[in-house]
């Protein structure tokens, strides 16, 4: 495998502007898949500081200045024997150990590569978040009209009784849990799905289970004492 000397390339003005403009790139796609997807932005001006900007860096804790990865060397050496982009995903590992699904692209310049987009989404993300990020209310801005905020309530509570209907009847057919529990083992359940994360879901899912929100709160009081312990 070549060193970062070998993959360093001489840069011009525009090379530096071409990759200044992918930071918008970036920035736009880490917004629309979340928080549980890296996205890098490499520069081979200077391999041994690759990293121009990193978003949700927390997966794999990588910083704006680190070196290019051996992933990103290998795509890179790939590219330049086949003078072709092959655009395939690889599995990496969080710094947790979490499975990643990961792709890189190369960025070219006058038949040059000059840099490397690389996407990163941890297969870890719970159900629920990962379906809420794509919900129409999630950070999203909304056109004036009641329209758009009735489809929005609509799917944020379809998803919550979606959620709720599932894991009640994983509970209430586990012989294993006393009657008198099944609504905490409901509760537990729907938290470890990351459910409760979604704005407004305690009160929904207490309508849903006929309870307090009061009794939501204690019972996720209790499961973070049982796991902090």
């Amino acid at each position: 495998m070549k060193d970062q000397t070998d993959l360093k390339a001489d840069f011009s003005h525009e090379d530096r502007q071409i990759l200044k403009a992918h930071e918008a790139i970036i920035e736009g796609i880490a917004l629309f898949m979340g928080d549980y997807c890296e996205v890098a932005l490499q520069s081979l001006e200077d391999p041994d500081h690759a990293v121009l900007k990193i978003i949700n860096n927390h997966h794999t804790k990588r910083k704006s200045g680190d070196p290019l990865t051996d992933h990103g060397r290998q795509v890179l050496q790939d590219f330049e024997s086949k003078k072709i982009q092959r655009t395939s995903c690889y599995t990496t590992m969080s710094v947790s150990s979490d499975p990643m699904r990961s792709v890189f692209t190369v960025i070219c310049h006058d038949n040059k590569p000059i840099g490397l987009l690389d996407i990163n989404f941890n297969m870890n993300v719970p159900l629920a978040q990962f379906m809420s990020t794509f919900s129409l209310f999630n950070n999203c801005a909304q056109p004036p009209g009641q329209a758009l905020e009735k489809s929005a309530s609509s799917s944020v509570g379809d998803l919550v009784h979606n959620a709720v209907t599932e894991v009640v009847q994983r509970i209430s057919t586990d012989t294993n849990i006393p009657n008198h529990d099944k609504n905490k083992y409901i509760v537990f359940g729907l938290h470890e799905e990351g459910i409760f994360d979604i704005k407004g879901a305690v009160v929904m899912v207490a309508e849903e289970l006929g309870l307090s929100k009061f009794t939501i709160y204690s019972y996720i009081r209790e499961l973070k004492e049982k796991k902090s312990n």
